[in-house]
């Protein structure tokens, strides 16, 4: 899947709740592995951005990408208000996100 096809993809649980769309990925420097999904949330002066980890992704197809029901399991899910061109993520160095 092509950056251009992922960047606003829906993201939904089992559930069935939307959870937003992607804004952006966060990869390890070493592995350019995808770590993290961001999932921006909400409208333009209340947005919130959630960050969901490649282990709680169940599939992603062209129409949306369906993750774990996050009830309960806020420890895998972090929330920042603002996306930050350059973010931490635990047991990393250093992280770059694309959006």
């Amino acid at each position: 899947m092509t950056w251009q096809q992922l960047k606003n993809l829906s993201v939904v649980t089992r559930g069935g709740r939307a959870l937003g769309q992607v804004e952006g990925v966060i990869f390890d420097p070493e592995t350019h592995a995808i770590v993290q999904y961001e999932v921006r949330q909400g409208l333009p002066l209340a947005r919130r951005t959630l960050l969901v980890a490649t282990s709680q992704v169940l599939s992603i197809t062209a129409e949306r990408m369906t993750v774990e029901d996050l009830a309960g399991r806020t420890e895998v899910v972090a929330q920042q208000s603002v996306p930050a061109a350059e973010t931490s993520a635990s047991g990393l160095a250093a992280t770059r996100k694309i959006s």
